[in-house]
C-alpha cells in the first residue's frame, strides 16, 4: 500500500438527513474525532451519537480508519471498493478492544455512517487560505483625520495648567508659623477675653474681717522664731537629772509628731495632745509585751493561735513546737507537678510521600507529556502541602487521587474535574485542585490540551 503523502490534507464533510451541515479541512496533521462532546473536532448534535469517538487516528505520517460493529460505510481500498464489515475478515485490519482500524492512503475516500450522520472524507491539495479583507487607504484615512480635536486640546490644556500649577507650588516657600505673640492685641481679647473677678460674699456675723485677719496672724507667727532653751552638757549632773532631761525630751518629741500624718489617724489625742490608748502609745512604750495573742484571730477558719510562748499555729494542724512552712499553704486546682515549668509541646512534623504513574489521558496536537509532567513536578510542593496539612489531622490517611483538567492554549488551566478520591477526603481534594488551577504551562499555537493525571499519596517513615 503506498505511503500518503505530505502535501495532501484531509477534507471531510458532515451530511444530515441529506443535508450537508458541515465542511472541515484539517491544515494541521491530527487526529480527528466526532462526538457529542464539545471537546471533539467534529461535534454531532444527536442524542444517539457517541460522547466522543476517534475516526481518523495519526499514528507517525499515517491515518488509520476507527470504525467499531454498529458503524457501517464503504471506502476504496486500492482500486477496489469495499464495505466496512467486509474489511472485518482481512489482514488490512486490525482490532484493538471493541475498535477496528484500517490504514489509509492518500486516494482512500469514502463515507462512514455513525448513527444518523454521515462522514464523507478523502485527502486533497489545501486550497490558498483566502486574503483578509483590507479597506482602501480612501477609506481608512490618515491619523490626523481620525483624532478628536476638542478632547485632545481639552486635555492638553489641562494638562500645561497642572504642570505649571506644579512648578509654581514647588518654588514658592511655605507661610511662616503663627504663634500667639504675633496675634495683636485686638483679636487675642476677642478669643481669650480678660477674665472679671468674682465678689467675695459678705458674711453678716463679721466672717469676712475675720478673714482678712487670718493672714497677718498667720504672718506673726511666721516670723516670730522660737528661741530654744538651752540644755546642759551633762558633764556633771547625777543620773536623776539626766533620766529627767531624756524624759523632758520625749514628751517633746511626743508632742510634735502625735497629730501628724499617720500617726494622727492611728492614735486619738489624750490629755496634753500625747496619743492615748492607740498605736502611737505602743510605738513610744517600753517596749516589753504584755498579754497573750489568745482571741486575736477568732472566727478566722483555718488558723489556730499559739497558746503559749514557742507555740506557732499551722493551718488545719492543731499542736505547738511545729513551725508551719510553704508546704503548709493549700493549693486548689494543681495537682500532678504543680508549680513546676513545663517545656512547650512541639507539634509532631510529619512527612509526605507524593508519586504518580503515567498520564491516563492525554490528548493534545501541540503539546508533549514531558512538558506537562515537568510543569506539575515543578509545582509539586503546594499539592505537597495540602496532603500534610491533613496529614497532621489523620495520620493513617492514604490513597489515590486522579484529576483532569484542560489547558488553554495560553497556559492556563480553565477546567479542573476530580476523578476518582480513594483518601475519602474532600477537602484535600479540593486543596489539590486549586493548587492544579494555579499551575501556568507554556502557552503553544494548538488547540486545548485535555490531561487526567493520578496522585498517589502515602505518608513517610
Amino acid at each position: 500500500m503506498a505511503e500518503p503523502r505530505q502535501d495532501l490534507i484531509l477534507r471531510i464533510g458532515v451530511i444530515r438527513s441529506g443535508k450537508i451541515i458541515e465542511e472541515k479541512l484539517i491544515r494541521k496533521r491530527t487526529s480527528v474525532t466526532v462526538g457529542t462532546s464539545t471537546r471533539n473536532t467534529i461535534i454531532l448534535p444527536a442524542t444517539d451519537a457517541p460522547k466522543s469517538f476517534t475516526v481518523f487516528e495519526l499514528k507517525g505520517h499515517d491515518y488509520f480508519l476507527g470504525f467499531t460493529e454498529k458503524m457501517t460505510g464503504r471506502l476504496s481500498v486500492g482500486d477496489k471498493a469495499a464495505d466496512l464489515q467486509s474489511l472485518k475478515g482481512q489482514d488490512l485490519v486490525r482490532k484493538s478492544g471493541d475498535t477496528y482500524h484500517l490504514k489509509l492512503t492518500d486516494k482512500s475516500r469514502g463515507r462512514v455512517v455513525v448513527g444518523e450522520f454521515i462522514l464523507l472524507f478523502q485527502f486533497v491539495k489545501p486550497p490558498p487560505e483566502p486574503a483578509r479583507p483590507q479597506l482602501p487607504q480612501v477609506a481608512k484615512g490618515y491619523w490626523v483625520r481620525n483624532i478628536d480635536w476638542p478632547y485632545t486640546s481639552t486635555f492638553l490644556t489641562t494638562f500645561a495648567c497642572m504642570i505649571i500649577i506644579w512648578i509654581w507650588a514647588a518654588n514658592t516657600p511655605l507661610p511662616k508659623e503663627i504663634t500667639i505673640d504675633d496675634i495683636p492685641d485686638r483679636f487675642a481679647k476677642m478669643i481669650m477675653p480678660d477674665r472679671e473677678d468674682e465678689p467675695e460674699p459678705e458674711d453678716a456675723d463679721g466672717a469676712g474681717a475675720a478673714k482678712e485677719e487670718e493672714p497677718k496672724q498667720v504672718k506673726e507667727k511666721i516670723e516670730k522664731k522660737e528661741e530654744p532653751e538651752p540644755e546642759a552638757d551633762g558633764e556633771g549632773d547625777g543620773e536623776e537629772v539626766r533620766k529627767a532631761k531624756a524624759t523632758s525630751r520625749r514628751k517633746k518629741m511626743e508632742k510634735k509628731v502625735a497629730g501628724r500624718g499617720l500617726l494622727k489617724v492611728l492614735g486619738t489625742k489624750g490629755s496634753g495632745g500625747l496619743a492615748v490608748g492607740g498605736a502611737v502609745a505602743d510605738v513610744f512604750g517600753d517596749g516589753t509585751i504584755t498579754g497573750t495573742g489568745d482571741g486575736a484571730f477568732d472566727g478566722v477558719g483555718g488558723l489556730e493561735g499559739a497558746s503559749t510562748a514557742g507555740q506557732t499555729g499551722q493551718r488545719g494542724v492543731s499542736g505547738a513546737g511545729a513551725a508551719a512552712n510553704i508546704e503548709d499553704m493549700g493549693t486548689r486546682g494543681v495537682v500532678g507537678k504543680a508549680g513546676k515549668g513545663t517545656k512547650r509541646k512541639r507539634e509532631a512534623r510529619v512527612v509526605a510521600r507524593i508519586s504518580s504513574a503515567a498520564l491516563q489521558e492525554f490528548d493534545s496536537d501541540s503539546r508533549s507529556q514531558n512538558d506537562i509532567v515537568k510543569s506539575i513536578k515543578r509545582r509539586l510542593g503546594g499539592i505537597k502541602n495540602c496532603y500534610e496539612k491533613r496529614l497532621k489531622r489523620n495520620p493513617e490517611l492514604k490513597g489515590k487521587i486522579v484529576i483532569r483538567f484542560v489547558i488553554h492554549p495560553g497556559g492556563k488551566v480553565i477546567e479542573t474535574e476530580v476523578v476518582k478520591n480513594t483518601t475519602g477526603d474532600s477537602e484535600l481534594a479540593a486543596c489539590i485542585v486549586s493548587r492544579v488551577k494555579s499551575i501556568r504551562f507554556p502557552p503553544t499555537d494548538g488547540g486545548e490540551t485535555s490531561v487526567t493525571y493520578p496522585f498517589i499519596l502515602a505518608p513517610g517513615s
